[in-house]
C-alpha cells in the first residue's frame, strides 16, 4: 500500500503507537481489500469500528516486523477467541511460530469442520502440520461456543437435505455470514455426497 510505505519512509515510526493517527486508514484498506471484510482468524463478517490490527507476529517478540505489512491480521476486538486471545497463549517466538498464519499459508487445508460446528484438524496432514492445527486451532480459541453455533447454522443449512439449494444459491443466502471456508469446505462434501449417490 503506497501510503503505508510512504508514511514508513518519511516518519521512520519506533513503535505501534507512533501511526495511531494513520493506522485506521491501513486497518479499512486491510479488511476491505485484503480480507473482503472477514476476521483474518476467525472468517467472521467484521465492520470497521469493531476491529484493530493484530500483529501475527506479537510486537513484544519480534519488535522488527511492527511495520512489516505481511504482519497486520485485521480481527475483532474480542477476549474470549481471535487475536487478543491468542495473545494470552502464544508467550514464545516457538509459540508464534507454531501458528497457522492466515496471511501466508492455505489454512482451511489444515482444518475440517464438524457437523457439530466445532474445526477439527484435517485428515493428511504431516505430524508437524496436525500439532500446528491443534495449536492454531487453540491459540486462537476456535472452538469458542458462540463460533460453533453460527459456524452449525451455516453447516445445517447447506447439509440440509430438503433445501433444494443450488451451489449458487447457497452462497448468495451466505454472502454476508462470513465463514467462507466452512461454506466452501460443505459444498465439496455435498456435491460428493451428492455425486456418490
Amino acid at each position: 500500500m503506497p501510503s503505508f510505505s510512504e508514511f514508513v519512509r518519511r516518519n521512520h515510526p519506533i513503535k505501534w503507537e507512533d501511526a495511531k493517527a494513520v493506522s485506521r486508514t491501513w486497518r479499512e484498506y486491510i479488511l476491505m481489500y485484503e480480507q473482503h471484510q472477514l476476521s483474518g482468524y476467525t472468517e467472521e463478517p467484521l465492520r470497521l469500528d469493531d476491529s484493530h490490527i493484530d500483529h501475527f507476529r506479537k510486537q513484544s517478540l519480534f519488535n522488527t516486523l511492527t511495520f512489516d505489512w505481511s504482519n497486520f491480521i485485521v480481527d475483532q476486538k474480542n477476549d474470549t477467541y481471535g487475536a487478543k486471545y491468542k495473545d494470552n497463549i502464544v508467550k514464545t517466538k516457538t509459540d508464534n511460530e507454531k501458528l497457522i498464519n492466515p496471511a501466508t499459508e492455505d489454512a482451511a487445508k489444515f482444518f475440517k469442520y464438524e457437523i457439530n460446528g466445532k474445526i477439527d484438524i484435517a485428515d493428511g496432514l504431516s505430524k508437524n502440520d496436525k500439532m500446528r492445527a491443534l495449536f492454531t486451532i487453540n491459540a486462537f480459541n476456535l472452538n469458542e461456543s458462540s463460533l460453533v453455533e453460527r459456524r452449525k447454522v451455516i453447516l445445517n443449512i447447506i447439509m440440509n437435505p430438503y433445501n433444494n439449494l443450488t451451489d449458487e444459491m447457497v452462497l448468495e443466502a451466505l454472502a454476508d455470514e462470513g465463514f467462507t471456508s466452512v461454506v466452501e469446505q460443505l459444498l465439496k462434501e455435498r456435491n460428493r455426497e451428492e455425486r456418490t449417490l
